[in-house]
């Protein structure tokens, strides 16, 4: 009787481990198919995917410009109800300018940047040509930066500037300042009224800009040379700003100039 018992328990325990053991190697399946087709579908739609994080990736050469993508893995665009990548599309032209013509009315200017001709431009809602909502930057700059950056619509370009898009590190301030080097004064002449004509010899560690100013009695006593100075500017229409000693000096009104560290 007792042994009649065991083997009935032992019968028991073998099907309760032979039910575990089944659940273990279906669960173990169903975890490895699972990776397998996420996995496999995370490949297929990794173009598609828009990065978190401010990257900013070289995407192609067109022509003698760059296209770079900020924060994006691809532009997808329609064409004849098909989806192609920027990559493909781009062939079909031989010029920036027939480029941003063929967008037309699917994009629209947001700014225009006093850098030499950089402009800002946003897809329109519902347009019919990109799939992706997106800031497109044309850059045109004094230097000849004429690379082509495709964005989030949502970027913050500021920033995207100040970490160098079209080449440039830009501030926006309404007020700014700098601290340069007066290299050499030279005193052109002395005006009726006691004010003198001068040529300032202006450098920082890689440029050197020369300017002319009237300056009163008082100035020319402060203003040595080789030593630096903190020079004030005005930025009346809070424009982005190159970071560049010739740029700020003709396009922005000089308010003040005194000893550094004063």
């Amino acid at each position: 009787m007792k042994k009649e018992k065991d083997t009935k328990t032992y019968q028991k325990a073998k099907k309760i481990l032979f039910v575990i053991l089944f659940i273990i190697i279906g669960l173990t399946m169903g975890l490895f198919l699972g990776k397998l087709f996420f996995t496999s579908k995370s490949c297929e739609e990794v173009k598609g995917i828009v990065i978190d994080e401010n990257i900013t990736k070289e995407y192609s050469t067109f022509l003698n410009s760059k296209i770079y993508l900020y924060n994006i893995n691809e532009v997808e665009l329609l064409n004849n109800d098909n989806v192609i990548y920027l990559s493909e599309y781009l062939k079909n032209y031989n010029s920036i300018d027939s480029l941003f013509a063929s967008f037309g009315k699917n994009i629209k200017q947001i700014k225009k940047l006093y850098d030499g001709g950089t402009i800002i431009y946003q897809t329109n809602k519902n347009n019919e040509l990109f799939k992706q909502n997106l800031t497109i930057i044309k850059c045109n700059t004094e230097k000849g930066n004429k690379d082509i950056y495709f964005a989030k619509n949502d970027i913050n370009t500021t920033e995207a500037f100040k970490n160098g898009m079209c080449g440039k590190n830009f501030i926006q301030d309404t007020e700014f300042e700098k601290v340069y080097t007066i290299d050499k004064i030279n005193i052109l002449n002395v005006n009726n009224d006691g004010t003198y004509n001068v040529e300032l010899t202006i450098k920082n560690d890689q440029e050197e800009v020369v300017i002319t100013r009237v300056i009163d009695e008082e100035t020319k006593s402060i203003l040595k040379e080789k030593q630096k100075f903190t020079f004030y500017f005005n930025n009346k229409y809070k424009e982005l700003v190159n970071d560049d000693m010739k740029y700020i000096f003709e396009h922005f009104t000089l308010s003040g100039v005194v000893p550094f560290g004063s």
